[in-house]
């Protein structure tokens, strides 16, 4: 090889040294940390304060929920529980809402719920059970029952079962074990269905003001949460995978005249 050929040579192998190394180095993760937006040593997070908004659950047809009245007079307030008991950890009825958003209460009957939060309702049949003399001391409680997120993508697909009304993104995040180290962190996407109308809200986990200024902060029932798997999980569904992206790759083919790709860098 002459010298021309051989500078050449040598010049663009340095040229794809500089590239692979390059490469490796950009592919460090650097979206892994949460509350990237968070100023060093101080308590102030942002220059402003975060505007949390709280959207209640609202009752819908397909939902479950426990009602349970108590009273000092266990005779009257037994009428109204299906188990006869008005206590807090197995009396009550379970009720199931039906198509056109009502359940079939004791006594009084068809009860349209839907469109009501869990207080609202409470607050109305308390206030009804007093007024009308059928239970003077009333006190109502109203649960869900068999609430659940649907959970899809690189944390797995299944549904995750939730006890209260008032569950925080990052509350949810840990019950799933946190979030995937080979997913996406910065566009993890929430859909939810309510009244027939389908909204999807993105959440970047590296900055606060992002989740907790998103709607999707608290999740609702029903919610689907899809965690998408970074570019390395997907090309490693293809028949090629990551082979194109591996460091023995790049130095078994940049040998030059038999040469590896240190011999060259050393030669110069």
């Amino acid at each position: 090889m002459d010298k021309v050929s051989k500078g050449a040579a040598r010049v663009a192998t340095l040229l794809l040294f500089a590239l692979v190394a390059s490469y490796f180095v950009s592919c460090t993760p650097k979206d892994v940390a949460y509350f990237q937006d968070k100023k060093p040593g101080t308590t102030a997070l942002m220059d402003t304060m975060f505007n949390i908004t709280s959207i209640p659950f609202k009752m819908r047809p397909g939902d479950r929920i426990s009602i349970s009245v108590r009273s000092r007079n266990n005779t009257l307030s037994n009428q109204f529980n299906l188990y006869g008991t008005g206590s807090s950890t197995g009396g009550g009825g379970n009720y199931l809402i039906d198509d056109n958003g009502d359940i079939d209460f004791p006594v009084l009957g068809k009860m349209h719920v839907a469109g009501m939060n869990r207080q609202e309702l409470t607050d109305s049949l308390t206030q009804f059970l007093r007024e009308s003399r059928l239970v003077d001391d009333a006190i109502v409680r109203v649960e869900y029952t068999g609430l659940y997120i649907t959970l899809l993508g690189q944390n797995g697909g299944r549904r995750v079962n939730i006890d209260k009304d008032k569950l925080t993104f990052f509350e949810f995040m840990a019950m799933i074990g946190d979030i995937n180290m080979n997913a996406i962190r910065t566009n993890i996407l929430v859909i939810r269905e309510e009244d027939g109308v389908i909204s999807q809200y993105e959440l970047d986990v590296t900055k606060m003001k992002n989740v907790y200024e998103s709607p999707a902060y608290y999740l609702h029932q029903n919610d689907i949460v899809y965690i998408e798997p970074n570019n390395k999980t997907k090309r490693s569904t293809t028949n090629l995978g990551n082979m194109f992206h591996t460091w023995g790759f790049w130095t078994s083919i940049t040998g030059v005249g038999g040469l590896s790709l240190w011999s060259l860098i050393k030669s110069f």
